[in-house]
């Protein structure tokens, strides 16, 4: 792609905030009380990323890795804390998800004999995948055809993945890409395992029916889309809107359901955790029919 069609489409879904100083807007809303919140969550890791920069792909990882940080002691307790909610330990099971799947799913197509492609979109860091990569090689599940690829539009993104993937030995197993994930031509089809988690939650119902159908259309006859979905927790809600005006779309199990059969999905299978926080699907394309 090239830079100026990049340029073009380079859409961070994600970064909602709009204002140049969330405390002026707070003073300026008369939310002064939640000044002094502002400035100690700053001192947490996962805080201060949420407040920079949305929902960013380092905010996702901080909690997929779940390992506390911040400044001064205060804030690496304070990050820990904040990993402890229902809402990061339900967030975290969907890298947990991802990677079971893939995990599970790799073994039983590499027995049919045939190169197994999977990609993550948008892949921001792909702990799941990269994980799973490295315990199949480790138990000697992961034949030589296996192809991971990751499509992100943020370069930064893509140059964190590659510090993460190069340690555990799967550098050769990965392909990063920079496209947009609305742009099927970036993937590269046909796909036995696609994995789509949180681009949804920054997207409407029309768009994210446009995504699924992409995906739908990049799978080969069988493969499978692993896609999840948010639902409402009100107290982060309102701390991510009023803090970090991350504003985020929140979906139930029927509704992601009923979009992916929209789609041209025939088998879907979803569960909730049992907060009903999070959504997780494995949705199928169909095996082509056989000629009459």
């Amino acid at each position: 792609m090239g830079g100026a069609t990049l340029a073009a489409v380079r859409t961070s879904y994600n970064r909602t905030r709009v204002s140049s100083s969330i405390p002026r807007r707070l003073i300026r809303e008369r939310k002064w009380f939640l000044l002094p919140l502002y400035a100690v969550l700053r001192t947490s890791d996962l805080g201060r990323e949420a407040i920079e920069n949305s929902g960013s792909w380092r905010f996702a990882d901080h909690i997929y890795r779940g390992r506390p940080s911040g400044r001064f002691l205060v804030g690496t307790a304070l990050d820990a804390l904040l990993l402890r909610l229902p809402a990061a330990t339900s967030f975290r099971l969907r890298y947990l998800f991802v990677r079971r799947e893939i995990e599970r799913r790799v073994p039983a197509i590499a027995a049919s004999g045939r190169s197994i492609r999977i990609l993550s979109v948008p892949c921001g860091i792909p702990r799941d995948l990269a994980e799973a990569a490295a315990a199949l090689r480790r138990r000697g599940g992961l034949p030589e055809a296996a192809r991971f690829i990751g499509l992100d539009l943020d370069a930064d993104a893509l140059a964190a993945a590659r510090d993460l993937i190069e340690p555990l030995g799967v550098a050769d197993l990965f392909e990063l890409t920079q496209g947009d994930a609305f742009e099927a031509s970036r993937y590269p089809a046909p796909l036995d395992i696609v994995t789509c988690t949180g681009l949804g939650e920054f997207l409407d119902d029309q768009r994210l029916g446009t995504l699924l159908r992409i995906v739908h259309g990049t799978l080969a006859p069988g493969g499978v889309l692993l896609i999840t979905a948010t639902g409402r927790h009100r107290p982060s809600a309102y701390l991510l809107r009023e803090l970090a005006e991350l504003r985020a779309r929140s979906r139930g199990r029927d509704e992601l359901v009923a979009l992916l059969r929209q789609a041209g999905f025939g088998d879907v299978r979803a569960t909730t955790d049992p907060r009903g926080l999070q959504t997780f699907a494995v949705a199928s394309k169909l095996e082509a029919a056989a000629p009459p």
